[in-house]
């Protein structure tokens, strides 16, 4: 499974989550706290393509970004 990271202003998180999560097998996103504007989609099997799409488009309507993995990320 690949991740991807984003850093989303706060006020749009709830919003990035339920659009990425309303695809099937899309991804699953998850945030360390809420009050950190960074999260990690883990994109479902064959699902990559799709995904750069999906944040491309919420990359226009949120200003959510692309980030490197933060160091203090922890693993599930």
């Amino acid at each position: 499974m690949s991740s991807r990271y984003f850093r989303v202003p706060l006020s749009e998180i709830a919003y990035v989550r339920m659009i990425v999560e309303a695809f099937d097998g899309l991804a699953v996103v998850r945030s360390l706290s809420s009050a950190r504007g960074e999260i990690e989609w883990l994109i479902g099997e064959g699902m990559e393509s799709e995904a750069d799409a999906v944040a491309e488009r919420l990359a226009q309507l949120t200003g959510m970004c692309p980030i490197e993995r933060p160091a203090d990320w922890q693993d599930l």
